[in-house]
């Protein structure tokens, strides 16, 4: 049996309404999972390249997990590899969604090219980086 992009088995039956998707490997260079916290939370992990053969299908797998669960949307992109201008525009167009839907993104642990690259292209405002003490920490100075 087949699995489809949202990680149940081709052909088994689903919940009605949009559902958050599983692990999917696109463009051969590409490994998306989510996972789903205890406290609702939910982390998109990118693992590999995000570039022009994997842009347009990672976007379409961050929306369905925005228009799945909606509220804040944490991307882990501590295990890209690489990310081309294709890539960076997949993460704003998913920013873009997620504040249209009401909701928000925010980068996990980018390696430090990718976020030279956002601050230089100016998505910084649009692309925040998720701090470990804003997880409902209050960090004292």
């Amino acid at each position: 049996m087949g699995y489809s992009a949202s990680g149940t088995a081709a052909g088994e039956a689903r919940p009605a309404g949009p559902q958050p998707p599983g692990t999917v490997r696109l463009a051969g260079m590409l490994t998306l999972s989510c996972l789903i916290s205890q406290t609702g939370q939910i982390t998109v992990s990118f693992v590999g390249e995000l570039d022009a053969a994997s842009a347009d299908q990672a976007y379409g797998y961050v929306r369905d997990a925005i228009d799945a669960h909606g509220g804040q949307v944490l991307l882990d992109v501590a295990g890209l590899s690489s990310c081309d201008a294709c890539g960076l525009g997949a993460f704003a167009r998913m920013s873009r969604h997620a504040a249209q839907a009401g909701s928000s993104v925010r980068l996990v642990a980018p390696p430090p090219l990718l976020r030279k690259i956002i601050r230089i292209t100016g998505l910084a405002d649009q692309l925040p980086v998720h701090r470990a003490d804003q997880a409902g920490h209050v960090q004292v100075a």
